[in-house]
């Protein structure tokens, strides 16, 4: 058997090989016979046969004691199953190719393998490790002599500079792939790097010479025959057409026209070779082409037949693009209701898919998220929904458009949470939902929903939902967000005031009737965007801060909270507490002299033996926590959350408590129905304007396995945190009726009534996030 082409990492925009087909009869056929035949499949865009061929084609391999061509097979079934977007099982492929090739000792075939699990970490959680393996491949595919090891190897790490926006170093590697392939005869990644160098000099703003690379990529895709991989050439460099006119200065019409053009070649030759999933994205861009002109009847008459082809072929990843589509198409022509169904469809669509797009999305060489990609689809839906709410007479039928929208929203939270974790944590908390309506007659749950034109504000009490609009839209709101965090922390200035008042004005003005018409003392928000990056009990009616009249509490997201009152019998507390000084990689974390007051007031409060400096080590807290279950864990130390959560730690005395870790410590108990009540993280600090890594704050409870979390979103070095803290936890320990939320009111507006720390800079940061009862 030959040594195959390895999986080439072959970016495109909005493009992830999600293909499905028809299964082949298997009869005798021979290892050989299997593979070309999986070959063939494949160039018709025809997966799923390929994988019934090729691990058929393993097993006959295996049983004959041809490792070369078990490997062959192996690392072919790897690309597929990554084509597909299923990782796991490409991993396991390719992880028994590369056992098979380093036991045969063939350099070429470990340097191809290497190439391909290089490839397939660049999108995944071991995005770390993608580079070293991509390097290693170049070295071992040189040292073999095999230019088409060389081609690829030098492709996927091309392609992964790229994504981690090195341009220049990505246009130098695509250079050397092309010279590789075009020495190795291998036409088809010749023009796949060509279209990559082009697409790289687009992304780097070499716009002068991206046309003419592009055209060349054109050019060599065309040499090609007709084929799934010629067909994906071209839809490539019509996208990069696409690109090209969005962001050169000219902002060139005609390259709108080339990239049409691009596409309708795509398209005949995927007519020709019947490669319906290649024929439904050449259809789907053609159609977006189209909307982006507003001629919506061309637009909507392709869309449709690409989404048609995506059903057909079973291609997920592609039919909730077009569904998606078709809604915009079908809004833009007032037919709402035919819309609202279109978005229905798209997130059911997405829902099959949403692990493999939180993976790749998740990873730090995307440069993206769940929300910015497909975000739009949720709140899409969700705004025709409310549109839709308007119109209805019958309280029942209106109220059943609002929790739907509302419950549209809360969907893209969860994942939004999966994404940022890299993982499935919401899940054990929404298994354990409550209805939130009714929950406590004295709380309001405000779920806020920021659209372009407005915002929506869901209000959940004691007798059902009510709905208020503001008339402020995304944009404007995030303005003055911005400007809002920003001046809050400037100790010195009151200039925080205005936006203070302009968000009172807009957000809970037009909610005082009903609050007092239902005599309420606690609000309860769900934050959404900018939204999570400031302290609401900041807010400003004129005369008084919101804190000063009602509790306030922040929770992600309504399923991912469990609402149940802290258990006050026999609270068990683990504290820990770093207040020197020091240094870590180079990093300086200053000395933090009021912990030592704040660990032995609350050790007073609820006994136990604390882990202080010196003995505030990652093993200790591990062991510790491990050997007797807590109600309440206190960490008084430097925090930071970050929109990588890879960067995102607590600090210990020796090193760093992840957020894997706090979970992997906390995580138990609430597995045994004894979770921690209440996890608490004073000094931590979120960046201004840093949704992303306020998403991760508002979700360490989640994380961690806790009911709810009290952490603040900006440090606050100073006399005045041990205050607060010191009275929250009394608070907590005189009173078993008092919930967290007025816990903390209490300890806010106490130093709010003393002039030394009245400016909300040292009160405001501290929230109480998830269950505040």
């Amino acid at each position: 058997m030959h040594a195959p082409r390895a999986l080439s990492l072959f970016i495109t925009v909005g493009v992830l090989a999600c293909l499905c087909g028809a299964g082949v009869s298997l009869g005798a056929l021979t290892a050989e016979q299997l593979t070309a035949s999986a070959e063939k499949a494949v160039s018709g865009g025809e997966f799923e046969a390929a994988i019934v061929d090729l691990k058929k084609a393993a097993e006959l391999c295996r049983k004959k004691g041809d490792s070369t061509g078990q490997c062959d097979a192996l690392e072919q079934l790897g690309g597929v199953y990554h084509s597909l977007g299923q990782h796991r099982l490409a991993m396991e492929a390719l992880g028994d190719a590369l056992s098979l090739a380093k036991e045969i000792k063939d350099e070429a075939r470990t340097a191809a393998v290497l190439a391909d699990l290089g490839a397939l970490n660049t999108f995944s959680r071991n995005a770390a490790g993608a580079e070293e393996k991509l390097r290693e491949a170049v070295k071992l595919a040189q040292k073999s002599g095999s230019k088409a090891a060389q081609a690829t190897a030098l492709n996927n790490l091309g392609s992964l500079l790229a994504a981690q926006e090195r341009d220049a170093e990505a246009a130098g590697v695509f250079r050397e792939t092309i010279a590789a392939a075009m020495a190795g005869g291998d036409a088809v990644l010749t023009a796949q790097a060509r279209g990559s160098l082009a697409n790289a000099a687009v992304a780097g703003g070499d716009f002068s010479h991206a046309a003419a690379l592009n055209a060349a990529a054109i050019k060599a895709a065309e040499a090609l025959p007709d084929s799934h991989d010629k067909a994906f050439a071209l839809l490539r460099a019509g996208k990069t057409w696409e690109l090209l006119f969005e962001n050169a200065p000219a902002h060139d019409n005609k390259r709108r026209g080339d990239a049409m053009k691009a596409y309708e070649a795509a398209m005949k030759v995927a007519e020709n070779v019947g490669d319906d999933r290649a024929l439904s994205y050449g259809l789907g861009y053609a159609g977006h082409l189209y909307e982006q002109e507003k001629k919506y009847a061309e637009a909507l008459r392709l869309t449709r037949r690409a989404a048609f082809l995506a059903q057909q072929s079973r291609s997920r990843e592609a039919l909730y693009r077009w569904e998606w589509q078709t809604a915009r198409l079908d809004r833009a022509e007032g037919r709402r209701d035919d819309a609202i169904a279109d978005y229905r469809r798209s997130i059911k669509s997405l829902s099959q898919i949403r692990n493999d797009l939180t993976i790749r999305l998740g990873n730090v060489n995307a440069h993206s998220s769940f929300r910015v990609e497909v975000g739009g689809v949720f709140f899409g839906l969700a705004d025709l929904l409310l549109q839709r709410a308007d119109g209805l007479a019958d309280d029942k039928a209106r109220t059943a458009a609002l929790i739907e929208a509302r419950d549209t929203c809360e969907l893209l939270k969860s994942v939004e949470l999966e994404d940022y974790f890299q993982d499935d944590c919401v899940n054990l908390l929404q298994s354990k939902r409550k209805t939130i309506e009714g929950i406590s007659a004295t709380a309001a749950v405000v779920y806020l929903i920021p659209l372009p034109d407005r915002t929506e504000l869901l209000v959940s009490l004691k007798d059902g939902l009510q709905r208020v609009k503001a008339p402020v839209g995304t944009e404007q709101l995030t303005d003055v967000i911005r400007d809002f965090r920003i001046h809050l922390e400037k100790r010195t200035t009151y200039e925080y005031l205005a936006e203070a008042q302009q968000l009172y004005t807009w957000l809970i003005k037009p909610l005082e009737p009903m609050l007092a018409e239902h005599k309420i003392d606690t609000l309860v928000f769900v934050p959404d965007g900018a939204l999570r990056t400031i302290p609401m009990s900041a807010l400003h009616d004129g005369e008084h801060f919101l804190i000063e009249k009602y509790a306030v509490a922040v929770t992600p997201g309504l399923t991912l909270m469990e609402p149940k009152p802290i258990k006050r019998g026999n609270v068990s507390l683990m504290v820990n507490g770093l207040s020197k000084a020091v240094n870590r990689d180079g990093a300086e974390f200053a000395a933090l002299p009021f912990v030592e007051k704040e660990v032995s007031q609350l050790q007073s409060l609820y006994g136990g033996e604390p882990l202080m400096n010196g003995t505030f080590l990652t093993d200790r807290v591990t062991k510790g926590f491990a050997e007797k279950p807590y109600s309440i864990v206190h960490i008084a130390s430097h925090g930071e959350f970050n929109a990588d959560v890879k960067k995102t730690f607590v600090l210990t005395y020796d090193g760093e408590l992840s957020l894997n870790q706090l979970e992997q410590m906390i995580r138990p108990s609430q597995l045994r129905d004894q979770p921690v009540e209440l996890l608490s993280l004073s000094a931590c600090q979120t960046a201004a304007g840093d949704d992303r890594a306020a998403l991760g704050l508002a979700g360490i409870a989640i994380k961690a396995g806790a009911r709810s979390a009290f952490a603040t979103l900006w440090f606050v070095n100073d006399e005045a945190s041990t205050k607060l803290i010191i009275d929250f936890y009394t608070a907590l320990h005189d009173d078993p009726n008092l919930s967290k939320a007025k816990a903390l009111q209490g300890a806010q507006i106490k130093l709010l009534n003393d002039p030394r720390y009245a400016h909300p800079c040292l009160w405001a940061p501290y929230l109480i996030i998830g269950n505040w009862l």
